[in-house]
């Protein structure tokens, strides 16, 4: 079972989630993937700056609170994107979570996005998560009510608006690289 100190000692190298006591190392994304995600994240950068707060950034950690009797000392998921108000120093720590995650799809089931890291993210306090479908040219975004995620808006040619930025509008026609 892995612990924090473990944790630490992770290879810099890599992008590293620790699920039920495992570390798992994530495959890189493919081509179609990374471009979706840096496309996303120059937009929502550049939106930030004009409204002149909150963060974007790319594959960082966000640790998920134990519930009592969980397997493992620590949990981990490290979103494609991740958006703030404020940033912490290394990580975003169990208890001070980011504002909005997403997670963009790389294959078209979205298995793990709709199951493990839904329930993840809503014990982890996030406000909103978006899973990017790329397969779908569409957009979900699941705002969080009490400790669960509502069914989810799908957005499919209207304006993004995360509930956290105020004036903050993503086109979704934007996301999408030309064919």
């Amino acid at each position: 079972m892995l612990t924090r100190a473990d944790f630490e000692r992770l290879p810099d190298e890599g992008r590293w989630e620790v699920v039920e006591g495992s570390a798992i190392l994530m495959p890189p994304a493919e081509i179609p993937h990374q471009r979706i995600s840096a496309r996303l994240s120059r937009l929502l950068d550049e939106k930030l700056a004009i409204l002149g707060y909150g963060f974007v950034v790319p594959a960082v950690s966000v640790f998920i609170p134990r519930p009592p009797g969980a397997y493992g000392e620590i949990q981990t998921r490290t979103p494609d994107l991740v958006v703030a108000r404020h940033l912490s120093a290394r990580y975003f720590e169990a208890g001070e979570p980011p504002d909005l995650v997403i997670e963009i799809l790389s294959t078209p089931r979205g298995n793990v996005e709709r199951t493990e890291k839904i329930d993840d993210y809503a014990l982890a306090g996030i406000g909103e998560y978006w899973i990017v479908d790329p397969f779908k040219r569409a957009v979900e975004i699941y705002r969080l009510a009490e400790s669960a995620f509502d069914k989810p808006e799908i957005v499919t040619e209207a304006a993004l608006r995360p509930r956290a930025f105020p004036g903050l509008e993503i086109d979704v026609l934007e996301i999408w690289p030309a064919k």
